[in-house]
């Protein structure tokens, strides 16, 4: 209070009784408390360590309000005194206390106590100016009551909540009762005098407050907020202006959940620098920037920036903001206003299209040259072991060297992969159009569109589940298959396979770590392990596929035949979007093999970085970004370590957020919006044709994949190539988000199962074991009533006959 004082903000006068003992009194007691006035006064304990950074002792103290008259005060400050040796205080210190905190010394705990005039208060509460519940620290929080702030610091009182943001806005606002207790202009001087004072402290502040009845701000006390996590925010990108609108579509499908600080240093940043240079190669851009143009971060959570995309797309001729946004999001953006520049002159964008054209057509060179980055880094592991072996004083620093110097070989794969990858979405996007005659799209249109692009063979994420369905079948096909594997816990499946009693069955699984080892669930998360590092979820996957070898499928309804396109234009577009799809499919294993080599880079730096003392553990690494680990490394900040560790503690929580799909300005997580309990159907897009009825699996984590029986429609919010191994299992597959190119697509299509993707809320609206109808021709999904059917039953003679 009085480092407030000394800062000029209000504070109720009063005195303070420094270093009391129960009984011992200070003589001029009354004179003080007359000096002050004599009427209601506010008796406060503060002990030596309350309030500090280690324990905030809150309501561990008395306090005693409204105190009138000599006796009554005597009485309050000797029950303040008492309270220092009080059960609940004892406990709670004997928790919090490190024994060389400040808050204990050789003589035991001591206390002081406050007394100050009382505020005739019309409201009151508590400010904290950093959210303490999510560690926003551009969020202030002011919690209010009327009357006294008591009821509310006791709990007996429900208060109005409101939530600043730096500019002063309130972004949240709850009510306790039918009108607010502080108005706009309270909330803004509160909060201002408050974040001046922390600005003051060097470090948030968790403060009291009272407005009397003149409207006069005082300040009751303040104390350091305690045990706060790190700002979720702190790598967030900056928005260039607040009218820029992103969205999570298309990223999301790669990288779902929250993103790593090192992934976001790596993967994300190598997404904006191949599009930039995506960009450069087309004569839209001069430079490469250090600025994330098209990748945002908010929250951990990676998004596209679809002004600055539609920014570039009106300057090649045959490109179009509306055409980028169907791309990417699968559906036209009509909710928001994606404001572009006026396009070019008509002769610089045809320049800019010609070079766009050519840029598309450059797949065959990107197939050929991702061969040989993948060949040119197989040196990584070889460097990086020589520095694991070198000046134990130097190796974390030149394991980081090695990486370092490597490290623009994730922008040259990005760049390799987004020319198949923008082949893909562009052929795909025009053959709609053509096959729509340019109307706006209906679900026919997306599902003729679907089973035109079914026909594409040597499609490499195809593969990795007919291969697995090849592992599958070369166990189920083994005498002691279904004991030593199927029903095995995964470690022992893992290694009867690798044993030379497995046979075929190994040498068949072998094979696929050798084709396939590198891909996993959000492959390019740089702590998520490959296959061929952690094969449990391989393993589990492939024994929920054996255990449902012999069970009975579900009837699927047989595909809807969908004629020969007679259009030659038509012909051309579906064959060159077919092996755009291919040449996707190949770069993206590329790009993953290429991430996996510095996973496994990074792993051994994590290793010698806690091995040093420099990590508390080797997984912290993947939560600083790759120049930090570079400060860190070097000694400049050896303070990184545990922030890394504070980094992760968040981790689990913002992998739970939920984003709309697309939005302006900051992504704000929202509530998951409630189920309406009358919803029986959604629709979304078809994707992939045919028509199944079967009973629904809601997974919403590759883990819980494992109870998927055989013959379930499988209703997930996003898969990735770690889903795959599943698919031999399902009828059917449905997604909240996820377009015709996506992979859940592209695999649904190549095992015939019917699809519907972009359905947003599937997973809400169903339940496990619903029993739905999925029609893949239209984009519906909806339930069905259970009919319970009664089979003829025969006696039959023998075993055989059954």
């Amino acid at each position: 209070m009085a480092r407030l004082l000394a800062m000029g903000l209000p504070v109720p006068p009063g005195f303070v009784v420094v270093d009391a003992s129960p009984g011992r009194l200070p003589k001029d007691l009354a004179d003080r408390y007359r000096k002050l006035g004599a009427g209601p006064v506010a008796v406060r304990s503060s002990a030596l360590g309350e309030d500090s950074a280690e324990a905030s002792f809150a309501g561990q103290y008395e306090t005693v309000l409204d105190v009138e008259g000599e006796p009554a005060l005597e009485a309050a400050v000797e029950r303040c005194l008492a309270s220092l040796h009080s059960e609940r205080a004892s406990a709670y210190g004997a928790v919090r206390v490190d024994a060389d905190s400040d808050a204990r010394n050789a003589e035991g705990p001591r206390m002081c106590v406050v007394v100050q005039r009382m505020v005739d208060a019309r409201s009151a509460g508590v400010l904290f100016t950093v959210d303490p519940a999510t560690g926003r620290r551009a969020h202030a929080v002011v919690d209010a009551v009327e009357g006294l702030g008591e009821a509310l610091v006791s709990g007996h009182a429900s208060p109005d909540h409101y939530v600043l943001d730096r500019a002063g806005r309130c972004v949240s606002e709850t009510l306790a009762g039918g009108s607010r207790v502080l108005t706009r202009e309270d909330q803004i001087a509160l909060v201002e005098a408050a974040r001046a004072a922390a600005a003051r402290e060097g470090h948030p502040l968790d403060l009291e407050w009272a407005i009397d009845r003149n409207e006069r701000i005082y300040w009751l006390q303040a104390r350091p907020i305690t045990n706060l996590c790190v700002d979720p925010t702190e790598l967030d990108t900056p928005v260039v202006a607040p009218s820029h609108v992103f969205t999570r579509c298309n990223i999301g499908e790669m990288f779902p959940g929250a993103c790593t600080p090192l992934s976001f240093s790596f993967t994300a940043r190598g997404i904006d620098v191949g599009m930039q240079r995506m960009h450069q190669r087309i004569g839209i851009r001069r430079d490469i920037t250090d600025e994330s143009i098209f990748v945002a971060m908010f929250h951990r959570n990676l998004f596209l920036n679809l002004t600055t995309m539609a920014a570039t797309a009106t300057q090649a001729f045959g490109s179009s903001a509306d055409q980028m946004a169907l791309s990417i999001c699968g559906r036209p953006i009509t909710e928001f206003d994606i404001q572009a520049p006026a396009p070019p002159s008509i002769p610089r964008r045809l320049v800019n299209g010609t070079r766009y054209l050519g840029y598309l057509l450059g797949q065959r060179r990107a197939r050929r040259d991702m061969s040989k980055l993948r060949r040119e880094l197989n040196a990584l592991s070889e460097e990086t072991a020589a520095a694991e072996e070198g000046d134990p004083a130097l190796r974390c620093r030149s394991c980081w060297d090695v990486i370092d110097a490597r490290f623009d070989a994730i922008y040259h794969a990005m760049d390799l992969h987004l020319i198949s990858s923008a082949g893909s979405g562009v052929l795909s996007t025009v053959l709609l159009s053509v096959v729509a005659k340019g109307e706006t799209p209906r679900d026919e249109h997306h599902a003729a569109v679907a089973a035109l692009l079914a026909g594409a063979e040597g499609v490499e994420s195809a593969d990795i589940a007919a291969g697995a369905d090849r592992v599958r079948d070369a166990i189920g096909a083994h005498p002691q298959g279904r004991d030593r594997f199927g029903n095995a816990e995964a470690h022992a499946a893992h290694a009867w396979l690798g044993s030379d009693e497995s046979g075929p069955a190994g040498a068949a699984y072998a094979e696929y770590l050798e084709r396939h080892g590198h891909r996993t669930v959000k492959e390019l998360e740089l702590r998520q392990p490959e296959w061929r590092e952690d094969p449990r979820p391989l393993i589990r996957s492939l024994q929920a596929s054996v255990r449902g070898l012999q069970a009975r499928r579900a009837a699927r309804a047989p595909v809807t035949e969908v004629p020969a396109p007679a259009s030659r234009s038509v012909r051309i577009l579906t064959r060159m979007a077919r092996q755009a799809v291919r040449s996707r499919e190949e770069t993206k294993s590329g790009l993953v093999d290429v991430t996996t080599r510095f996973k496994r880079a990074y792993r051994l730096l994590g290793s010698l970085a806690a091995a040093d003392g420099l990590l508390p553990d080797a997984d912290a690494v993947f939560f600083l970004t790759h120049t930090e680990l570079g400060h860190l490394v070097r000694g400049d900040r050896p303070d990184l370590g545990e922030h890394a560790a504070a980094r992760r503690a968040l981790h689990d929580h913002l992998d739970t957020l939920s984003f709309p799909d697309v939005f302006m300005g900051a992504a704000e997580p929202e509530a998951p919006a409630p189920a309406d309990p009358n919803a029986t159907r959604v629709t979304g897009a078809p994707v992939s044709r045919g028509r199944v009825e079967g009973n629904a699996r809601i997974v919403m984590r590759l883990e819980d994949a494992e109870a998927l029986q055989e013959g379930e429609i499988l209703i997930a919010r996003v898969t990735d190539v770690g889903w795959t191994p599943y698919f031999s299992l399902v009828a059917g597959l449905v997604t909240d988000v996820g377009s015709a190119v996506s992979h859940g697509a592209v695999v649904a299509r190549e095992y015939g199962l019917p699809a519907v993707v972009n359905t947003r809320n599937a997973t809400s609206v169903f339940r496990t074991g619903d029993r739905i109808r999925l029609d893949g021709d239209h984009g519906i999904v909806e339930k069905v009533e259970r009919v319970e059917r009664v089979e003829r039953v025969e006696r039959v003679e023998n075993e055989d006959e059954v």
